[in-house]
């Protein structure tokens, strides 16, 4: 008998699994209660299962501004809070596996530390005094692996730790957890081989997005109150759209992500870490209390440019009435029925609450990729190669495959660098010609567009991202907002209609039913102007109000 002995990848693959699950295991706060099979919506499970307290209900239900003020009064203790999400992770861990690296015992230390602090000075620490914040695991952690989705970096722990990191640290924060994030980050679904696939609690059949799924799925679950994730073409807004919770993607340089060492070197279209969270108060905590730490004098990516509060006030329309473009496709995917009608909600709501709405000409979709896809594997994949070549780990089936990378020349990039340029020079152009058409005689405060061209798929079939992707090529302030959930009865195909603009729009097409996507989020996305971060936290609290919701409204 031939005895086939298990690949060196896998063990060690199979081995830093069981140790992330077997530290989960020790912080759960009792037997987790079995699922039945066809159960698939579980965002509602923490607060029906049983396993957590009132007081840790309550502590995971609070939006983040107002665990700060209870943290910064010693109405709760750090340690209290620290437990309460711990807990509430190690759920949302059995539910949807969204968790990467676990820093219980040291997040429970720290927490202790700032009570002792409180305590015997009576101040908080900083801003972030107590509040714990989960990080997707591209960003560095002293003493911390950080793997980015492949086997070959298990035992990986950088020389720093990213300056972002330990500014949060020393601002208060509790850094309790890293959350799992695609094999290569350049996947809308989030699965490698050593975490494993992490769904979406809406529905567990579906994804939860890359790159920051793990981050999405946590977050949606309340199993963190403010995340961070990096978005390069949609990694925050894409887990937000599939989780339905709100995400930021902001201009590059305008929020730190990584020091110079951890840096990409990506030049035309940047990376960028922002915040996501259930509410627009997270989003709000965040930018706030960051651009209040003065970024600028130690990110050297970061724009002298402190928290603008005129900007935010113009955003919640009190400078001047607000005017809304909506976006209806991209002249290449058109998205689905649920999506389609969550624009109609928007735009409803909007104009009952006195805006102005107009529709503009769909933009050009597939030359803004043409654009942009050579820059994103400028390199033809070869460090990519060199990770998987280290084990000979297989690609994962749900990225862009390597053969079709193509590495390009500094001539080429150069001209690629200026292909962008020029389309952010004819989109900015484009959107000041609104002018002419809106009541006030400025632009449009706003464009609304699709979050995607789908909501939330099955495994292994998102395809299509330029939606998300747009901004990035732009370089635009842009946010994610939740509108609705897939409906049956209303969301149903309308075969008649369709005339494909397309291949893509005919697979996503031939992919939808609306009992395969039950339950999934229907989000859209806010886009503002380039560092317009302020303006659109501002226009996401207006959109929250045209949908009858609250400044503290919690999806």
């Amino acid at each position: 008998m031939t005895v086939i002995e298990t690949p060196l990848w896998e063990q060690r693959a199979a081995q830093k699994r069981a140790a992330r699950d077997s530290l989960v295991s020790k912080w759960q706060p009792g037997p987790m209660p079995p699922l039945r099979p066809d159960e698939t919506y579980v965002k509602d499970f923490p607060n029906r299962c049983g396993l957590l307290t009132d007081e840790q209900l309550t502590i995971t239900e609070t939006p983040p501004s107002q665990l700060l003020s209870h943290l910064s009064s010693g109405y709760w203790s750090a340690e209290s809070v620290t437990r309460a999400f711990i807990a509430r992770a190690t759920i949302a861990h059995y539910l949807t596996n969204p968790l990467a690296e676990v820093l219980f015992d040291r997040a429970v230390a720290r927490a202790q530390e700032l009570d002792h602090i409180l305590s015997t000075t009576g101040t908080p620490l900083g801003p972030l005094h107590g509040l714990p914040i989960s990080l997707k695991d591209v960003l560095n952690i002293t003493d911390t692996e950080t793997t980015l989705g492949f086997v070959a970096r298990i035992g990986h722990i950088p020389a720093q730790e990213d300056r972002l990191v330990t500014k949060l640290h020393n601002a208060g924060a509790v850094l309790y957890c890293k959350t799992n994030v695609p094999q290569t980050l350049m996947s809308g679904e989030c699965v490698n081989f050593v975490f494993g696939r992490t769904s979406t609690p809406h529905n567990t059949r579906l994804t939860a997005g890359g790159s920051s799924g793990g981050e999405g799925s946590l977050i949606a679950l309340g199993g963190s109150p403010l995340g961070i994730g990096s978005d390069i073409a949609g990694s925050i807004r894409t887990p937000a759209n599939f989780n339905g919770i709100f995400g930021i993607c902001p201009s590059a340089g305008r929020f730190p992500a990584h020091s110079a060492v951890n840096a990409d070197g990506m030049m035309t279209i940047q990376g960028v870490a922002g915040p996501l969270s259930r509410s627009v108060d997270g989003l709000e905590v965040y930018t706030r209390a960051l651009l209040g730490l003065r970024p600028w004098e130690w990110d050297f990516s970061s724009v002298r440019m402190p928290w603008r509060e005129e900007e935010y006030c113009e955003g919640r329309g009190e400078r001047h009435p607000l005017c809304f473009a909506f976006m209806p496709h991209d002249c290449v995917v058109l998205p689905n029925p649920p999506i389609r009608r969550g624009m109609q909600v928007l735009k409803q709501a909007l104009v009952s609450a006195g805006h102005q709405v107009i529709d503009i000409d769909p933009w050009d979709g597939q030359e803004l990729m043409d654009a942009a896809f050579p820059t994103f594997f400028a390199s033809g994949g070869e460090e990519v190669k060199t990770l998987l070549g280290v084990l000979d780990e297989p690609l994962i089936d749900e990225v862009t495959p390597l053969n079709s990378m193509t590495t390009l020349s500094v001539s080429q990039y150069r001209a690629t660098a200026v292909k962008v340029k020029m389309l952010r020079e004819k989109y900015l152009d484009i959107w000041q010609a609104t002018a002419a058409r809106t009541a006030t005689g400025l632009p449009v405060d706003a464009v609304i567009l699709p979050s995607g061209g789908t909501v939330a798929p099955p495994h292994g079939k998102m395809e299509y991202f330029t939606y998300e992707a747009i901004s990035n090529v732009l370089d635009w302030t842009c946010a994610t907002v939740p509108v609705s959930t897939v409906d049956p009865v209303l969301d149903v195909r309308t075969e008649d209609l369709f005339e494909p603009m397309s291949e893509y729009d005919r697979r996503n097409w031939d992919s939808y039913t609306p009992e395969k996507y039950k339950d999934a989020p229907v989000c859209l996305q806010v886009m503002g102007r380039r560092f317009e971060e302020e303006k659109v936290l501002g226009l996401l609290q207006t959109v929250n109000r045209a949908l009858g919701r609250d400044e503290l409204y919690m999806a």
